[in-house]
């Protein structure tokens, strides 16, 4: 089975997306910061959602270590964000994020994503 890891520190926003994502067949690590993701990241997730705002480093922070590991130069990684400013969209691409997945999110975009990446 698929493993994904989503890091948000909204806890409502990580339940709709793990709900969201009870229709494939996955299973699913949470963290709601940074530092979780990135200890979480260590089980070799197939694909990682990160939160953009996260109390303790920005998913494109988190982004840039991961991109650092052997393990995670090539694992899908997905921004999540509820802005959309060209400031943010361009750290998430300058810290090698995959794509960006817009809050609210739409079970479309996400399948989608899970469709390209999985």
């Amino acid at each position: 089975m698929r493993k994904v890891l989503i890091a948000d520190d909204d806890f409502i926003s990580l339940e709709v997306l793990k709900a969201m994502l009870a229709n494939f067949e996955v299973s699913i690590l949470t963290a709601m910061t940074g530092e979780e993701a990135l200890t979480l990241a260590e089980e070799a997730p197939d694909l990682i959602f990160l939160d953009y705002e996260m109390p303790d480093m920005s998913g494109a922070e988190v982004c840039q270590e991961l991109r650092q590991s052997d393990m995670h130069k090539n694992t899908p990684v997905i921004a999540i964000t509820s802005h959309q400013s060209a400031s943010e969209m361009s750290a998430c691409r300058e810290a090698g994020m995959n794509a960006t997945l817009h809050k609210p999110v739409s079970p479309e975009a996400l399948s989608e994503l899970m469709t390209e990446y999985l």
